[in-house]
C-alpha cells in the first residue's frame, strides 16, 4: 500500500459516488471516483489502487468486467456494493467483500477499514473473511435451508467450516468481521 490509501468507487449513481466519497471523508484516504466502469477500468489502469469499490450493474462496462480486468493483473482489495441480489455464483467471484444496497454509513466504512486492515491479516483470516462476507451477503438474499439444497453452496460453507476451525477470534478486532459473524458466522458454522 502507499502511504495514503487510494480507494476507488466506481457507480453509475453520481449521488452514491458523491455520498460514498463523503463517508470516507473521515479516515486517511485518497478517494477515486469513476462513474462507469470503463472510467473504473481507466483508473485501474493509473495504478497504486489499494481498494477498488464497484456496482456491478454499470452501463457499458459492468462490475464484473472490471472485476475480471483487476484479477488479470493481482490488483488491489475489491468489493461489490451493489443492488445486484446475489447469488451463489458469487462464491466463486474472486472478491474480498459484498454488500447489497443500501448500505449504511458505517457498514460501508466498516467495509473499507476492514480491506486496508486485510494486508496484515494471515492469509487463513483473510480468506475467512472474505468468505464470511459473501456468506452474509447471501443470507441477506435467501434462507440458509434453500441455499445448502445447492451443492455449490454447501461446498462453499464446508470449506468456511473448516476455515472457521483454524481460526483465533479474539485478537481480531474488525467491525465489518463482526458484523459479517453476526448474519451468520462462527457459531452457526460450527453447529452445522
Amino acid at each position: 500500500m502507499t502511504d495514503t490509501p487510494r480507494v476507488l468507487i466506481a457507480d453509475d449513481e453520481p449521488e452514491l459516488l458523491d455520498l460514498y466519497a463523503t463517508w470516507l471523508d473521515d479516515i486517511a484516504v485518497e478517494v477515486v471516483l469513476a462513474g462507469c466502469g470503463a472510467a473504473a477500468l481507466d483508473r485501474c489502469g493509473e495504478g497504486d489502487l489499494d481498494v477498488v469499490i464497484l456496482d456491478r450493474h454499470m452501463p457499458r462496462v459492468s462490475g464484473d468486467e472490471v472485476l475480471d480486468a483487476l484479477r488479470d493483473d493481482s490488483g488491489p482489495r475489491t468489493a461489490f456494493v451493489t443492488a445486484a441480489t446475489p447469488d451463489v455464483d458469487i462464491v466463486n467471484l474472486d472478491i474480498d467483500a459484498y454488500l447489497t444496497k443500501p448500505v449504511s454509513r458505517d457498514e460501508f466504512v466498516d467495509m473499507v477499514e476492514s480491506l486496508l486492515r486485510r494486508e496484515a491479516f494471515p492469509e487463513t483470516v483473510d480468506r475467512y473473511v472474505e468468505k464470511l462476507s459473501k456468506r452474509a451477503a447471501l443470507l441477506e438474499s435467501e434462507s440458509q435451508s434453500v441455499l445448502r439444497a445447492d451443492p455449490i453452496y454447501t461446498a462453499f460453507e464446508a470449506e468456511l467450516s473448516s476455515l472457521a476451525t483454524r481460526i483465533d477470534y479474539r485478537p481480531l478486532d474488525d467491525p465489518y468481521l463482526n458484523r459479517a459473524l453476526a448474519d451468520g458466522g462462527h457459531d452457526d458454522l460450527v453447529d452445522s
